[in-house]
């Protein structure tokens, strides 16, 4: 299995991010503790610095530091049930270890709800610990995603007092020609990712959803960038190239997966080796489709904002049974991995009624094993294995692979 060239760029971008962050203090760049579908291209443009306490988290998750942290914050009274991303979080500022040197000191803390509950409690405690002043986007949900114009006003009236609150903290007034030059890179940026996501519908697929997940530091923390943009070029010029030559990601692909909820971090190696070895290609998942969905245009980028934070990151059942539809047929779909994940509940709850209507829908069945997005004390990673393995043995006996 040749690797992909381009993701050997991911260590030193994410060192020099976390390099700068620790310097912007000192280059009186005031730091903005957010999570990850606020409109970071807001702060690029204030020349504030953007920090995603959900990286850190992660970074730990895959640096296997998660009992460590995890435990610290437990210690504090945190019980386990609590998200590990929050859990891991916390529990470095009482531990004081960190694989990034730990983050710095917040100016304000921005939190948008409409991604997940635990979110806002979880940076309220950080407000607590740094003495930070925090603004909350409140959005309500709506329902099926139907239209509502109050709800809109609602969200939009938010976002433009954020401005102001923006404005105050930098000691200066929003640059209109320089924001909309961070909204342009910043729509490269999540055009080049959707072709990302987009070649995986090749018979053989060039990269696989474990590639994706390694990938997403820029798009994620350095929307508005020319560092995403001159990544996200490098990677898919790469990607053409393998398509054209049929490089696959997975040598022999037999089996063609989807992988629901977010990566399990700690096994991200693993469980990519496992699932290779055997064949299997996991080509596609709603968590990387999400930051295709994130470009807004030059004129009224708030309103666009507005519209997605209450539309499109409304993942209620009825849509995500239809966007996975879709995607079995267009990425040719052999099954669904489903893991339950301890950490997210919100998208975890529906797992057995998601994967049986699908079925239904589609005659592709999935399986769904117990996992945690950073805890490797909430799952067993050999039952994970045998549940895996009997679902590919289940697909050889169904679509007779040799």
């Amino acid at each position: 299995m040749e690797p992909i060239k381009a993701l050997k760029e991911i260590k030193k971008i994410t060192l020099d991010y976390f390099t700068s962050a620790h310097m912007a203090p000192h280059n009186n760049k005031p730091v903005v503790y957010c999570n990850v579908f606020t409109p970071v291209e807001l702060i690029y443009a204030m020349d504030m610095f953007p920090v995603y306490p959900e990286n850190h988290a992660a970074i730990i998750g895959a640096r296997k530091m998660a009992i460590e942290l995890s435990s610290a914050a437990e210690g504090m009274g945190y019980v386990m049930d609590l998200c590990s991303y929050a859990r891991c979080d916390i529990g470095w500022t009482k531990a004081g270890v960190s694989p990034t040197w730990g983050l710095p000191k917040p100016d304000l803390i921005l939190v948008i709800n409409c991604q997940c509950g635990t979110l806002t409690k979880w940076f309220e405690v950080l407000s607590r610990t740094y003495n930070a002043p925090m603004v909350l986007i409140d959005v309500p949900h709506s329902g099926n995603g139907e239209k509502d114009s109050a709800a809109e006003a609602y969200v939009r009236g938010q976002l433009d007092d954020l401005v102001k609150t923006l404005e105050k903290v930098a000691g200066k007034s929003l640059d209109e020609s320089k924001f909309k030059e961070v909204i342009r890179l910043s729509r490269q940026a999540s055009e080049l990712w959707t072709r990302m996501l987009v070649m995986g519908e090749e018979v053989p697929s060039p990269m696989t959803v474990f590639d994706q997940f390694i990938s997403m530091f820029p798009i994620v923390s350095q929307r508005g960038t020319e560092i995403a943009v001159q990544f996200y070029g490098n990677l898919v010029r790469e990607l053409e190239d393998r398509v054209s030559q049929k490089k696959p990601a997975v040598p022999n692909e037999r089996f063609r997966l989807f992988w629901d909820n977010l990566p399990i971090w700690p096994e991200l190696g693993k469980l990519s080796s496992f699932l290779a070895d055997r064949g299997a290609a996991v080509v596609t998942s709603i968590y990387t489709w999400a930051w295709s969905q994130l470009a807004v245009n030059e004129q009224d980028p708030l309103s666009d904002w507005t519209r997605q934070y209450l539309y499109t990151f409304n993942l209620n059942l009825d849509y995500r049974i239809e966007k996975y539809v879709e995607l079995a047929e267009l990425y040719k779909l052999d099954g669904f991995l489903f893991p339950s994940n301890r950490s997210c509940k919100w998208i975890s709850q529906d797992v057995l009624a998601l994967r049986d209507a699908i079925t239904e829908r589609t005659g592709i069945p999935g399986v769904i094993f117990e996992a945690d997005q950073n805890d490797p004390r909430l799952y067993s990673f050999e039952n994970l294995e045998k549940q895996i393995e009997n679902f590919l043995e289940l697909l050889v006996a169904k679509n007779h692979k040799a």
